[in-house]
């Protein structure tokens, strides 16, 4: 018997972490808020920080729609700055359906929402993984295979030359835990914000 539960142990510790489907609705959940501070919080003991919130959530043609709100803030005692925005990599308004996630920018109201909807999704549910390509204009999606999360942003090209500084910029999201990391070009100072929440 203690063979047997030893064998199943290593089975799921070998085991790669897929996402489910769903993956996608953490983002659309009324009241969400995420903290990633710079490094983790292991860098500075009053660490700049991004906080990532859900608002204005509400159904539109039978999905969940919701506004992102990203702010920025250089210690506790800064009151903070609105930074992102969907065309520059920080998706401020989503939908989801049984399809997939839909990004699209904040300013886009209900019936232009609606009219989107009848567009593929941005992405597939449950995530696939591609690499950058000239083709997607340097969109990538990546999928951590032991916790499951998915981390998409902006590289550089397959046949781009050596980059002189950060060149590549993501946001990563987990099905449990919402948004746990910005970082690269999506960041401000190209600096690496994220949560160590554990799984």
């Amino acid at each position: 018997m203690k063979l047997v539960g030893l064998a199943i142990l290593l089975v799921a510790v070998g085991a790669e972490a897929k996402p489910k489907k769903g993956f996608w609705k953490v983002l659309v959940k009324p009241h969400q808020k995420w903290v990633l501070p710079e490094d983790g919080g292991m860098s500075a003991p009053d660490p700049r920080t991004i906080t990532i919130e859900t608002y204005d959530v509400r159904k539109v043609d039978g999905a969940d729609v919701a506004r992102l709100r990203y702010t920025y803030r250089n210690g506790a005692k800064d009151k903070g700055t609105q930074i992102g925005n969907s065309a520059a990599g920080l998706f401020d308004q989503v939908a989801v359906t049984k399809d997939g996630l839909y990004i699209m920018s904040a300013d886009m109201d209900d019936a232009k929402v609606s009219s989107w909807l009848k567009r593929k999704p941005s992405r597939s549910d449950p995530p696939k993984a591609y690499a950058s390509s000239k083709a997607n204009e340097g969109r990538f999606l990546s999928i951590d295979e032991r916790t499951g999360d998915v981390c998409m942003g902006i590289g550089p090209l397959p046949d781009a030359p050596d980059c002189a500084d950060v060149c590549e910029g993501q946001i990563c999201v987990s099905a449990t835990l919402g948004v746990t990391k910005i970082d690269g070009t999506l960041a401000p100072d190209h600096g690496n914000f994220e949560s160590y929440a554990p799984r």
